[in-house]
């Protein structure tokens, strides 16, 4: 009863402090607490067995509500470890593309590499060019 005069006396102006507010909430549970109580001695017994059987399943609903938010929240950090694993192997590939194996068969053609030319005889040269030669350039005396 008294919860309920402290209701009525702070639904007329709010607290304005937090522990105003804090006990404001205490009072309404209280209140609310009350009330259930109430309602449940006024209740027949079958219904009593009805209620708590809801409430038991009720609260595992919500138990398992809390699991799947948490298996949510495994698979997806668990995709988001498979997402970085792929572009890592991705990133891997592309780089080993580029490598030669060391155990793979050499694939490379010989380079052809064109005969040496004979050696090349001289060539007789003009006859005019031989008297040139010959001939002891005249001397001024």
């Amino acid at each position: 009863m008294l919860v309920a005069l402290l209701l009525a006396a702070a639904a007329q102006r709010l607290p304005t402090s937090m522990e105003g507010r804090m006990a404001l909430l205490e009072a309404r549970q209280m209140l609310e607490a009350q009330q259930v109580w109430a309602l449940k001695a006024e209740l027949p017994p079958e219904v009593l067995k009805a209620l708590s059987d809801v409430e038991l399943h009720v609260q595992h609903d919500i138990e398992q509500e809390d699991r799947i938010r948490d298996l949510i929240q495994t698979v997806s950090q668990l995709q988001q470890r498979l997402a970085n694993l792929e572009l890592l192997l991705q990133q891997t590939a592309a780089v080993e593309s580029t490598r030669i194996p060391v155990a793979a068969p050499m694939q490379v053609q010989a380079l052809e590499v064109p005969a040496k030319p004979a050696p090349r005889k001289p060539q007789k040269r003009a006859a005019s060019d031989k008297k040139a030669r010959k001939q002891p350039v005249a001397r001024a005396e």
